[in-house]
């Protein structure tokens, strides 16, 4: 028996989404950017993407903010070698992946310009200053490349505490009392005494709780002052609440759904940067072990608190039950993605796998992208 060639061809395999994750950085949270980004590109299905890790310090060679030591490590990107800094302490737990991460590093300048192997999109994993301040978000829009999260000005109004504070206030959500200082010294120093102790000390635009202490003695606000000066040129020392702390990640763009509520009990004196991210230093229950009420209201203000700020994608924002009070503390728009990290915990609870969420932020950067080519 003889089989007609009909024609034709085999059908072809779906092209593959190439994404490219902005890990690492030259903000104080590069550490937890890198190991971020590596379980993010183990993570996303290689039959629908093709993932490359792009460094943004490549970028910013010639920026006089960066210190000698990270120009330095700039330059070695550039020249096609990266590598992880030895100088301090890792967080624990994450070392392999920093180091993965680091090892498989592309420079930013190369991968994001690439027109014969050309980005489909970009998976924001960088956090703090230069990633999640709507300065990496003016570029790609610049550039014309879709992106995932929040767009320059959310970003830029999440990032600073007192702008957030303001915008947050004026759409009815309770935030916590404080003052902004430039310095540690004189009227500044007396405007952050009428504050009153206990109070909570952090730079204005930060990520991770870096830079940030509790001061209970006269004595120590003006040197939590001048540490938390060493991050930003102002800080913000606010009435410090002691309550159930609890945050509320949303996803979604136009249709938002609050995730779970997760309690955090932390070994520490506060949730700070090791908290956050050492493996065992924190309890973090999702459910909340709070009335239905309570979660009910908490997801609303959620909501509410990334609407006033225009997010998209993802938010999460960070909460103090105390009494009848429930008080906004800050929203993230690009809150953590490590296996430690909050979102992707609610999001589990919710029956939403890493892989699963990280697809949907995808998916959601591209439908604003055709949104805004119409």
């Amino acid at each position: 028996m003889v089989t007609k060639n009909l024609g034709g061809s085999a059908p072809q395999p779906p092209k593959r989404i190439r994404v490219g994750v902005l890990t690492g950085g030259a903000s104080a949270e590069r550490d937890i950017s890198l190991a971020a980004g590596a379980q993010i590109q183990r993570s996303l299905p290689s039959d629908r993407y093709e993932v490359v890790l792009l460094d943004p310090l490549a970028f910013m060679v010639r920026n006089p903010a960066l210190t000698d030591a990270q120009r330095s490590q700039a330059r070695e990107l550039l020249a096609g070698g990266a590598r992880v800094d030895p100088a301090h302490e890792l967080p624990k737990g994450l070392e392999n992946e920093i180091a993965s991460a680091s090892k498989a590093l592309v420079p930013a300048t190369r991968g994001i310009t690439d027109s014969n192997e050309p980005l489909d999109v970009v998976l924001i994993s960088l956090y703090g200053t230069w990633g999640e301040d709507g300065r990496i978000q003016g570029l790609l829009d610049t550039i014309g490349i879709p992106y995932t999260g929040s767009g320059v000005l959310a970003s830029a109004l999440a990032m600073d505490k007192v702008m957030a504070k303001t915008v947050l206030a004026a759409a009815g959500i309770d935030v916590p009392r404080g003052a902004v200082v430039a310095t540690a010294a004189g009227a500044d120093l007396e405007r952050a005494r009428a504050v009153g102790l206990p109070a909570f000390v952090k730079p204005v635009a930060s990520g991770s709780s870096v830079g940030a202490s509790i001061v209970r003695r006269a004595e120590e606000l003006a040197p939590a002052i001048s540490d938390a000066l060493r991050y930003d040129d102002r800080a913000l020392v606010e009435e410090y609440l002691k309550g159930t702390e609890l945050t509320v990640p949303v996803i979604g763009n136009d249709d938002l759904t609050p995730l779970p509520v997760i309690e955090i009990v932390t070994q520490r004196e506060f949730f700070d940067y090791h908290a956050k991210y050492d493996a065992g230093a924190s309890e973090e229950i999702v459910p909340a072990r709070i009335p239905d009420d309570v979660a009910k209201r908490v997801q609303d203000l959620a909501v509410s608190a990334h609407r006033a700020l225009g997010c998209r994608g993802m938010s999460r924002t960070d909460f103090v039950w105390i009494g009848d009070r429930i008080v906004a503390l800050e929203v993230n728009t690009i809150p953590g993605m490590t296996a430690n990290s909050l979102l992707p915990k609610a999001a589990r609870a919710a029956g939403i796998g890493f892989g699963d969420l990280l697809t949907r932020f995808i998916d959601w950067a591209l439908e604003d992208a055709r949104r805004r080519a119409r």
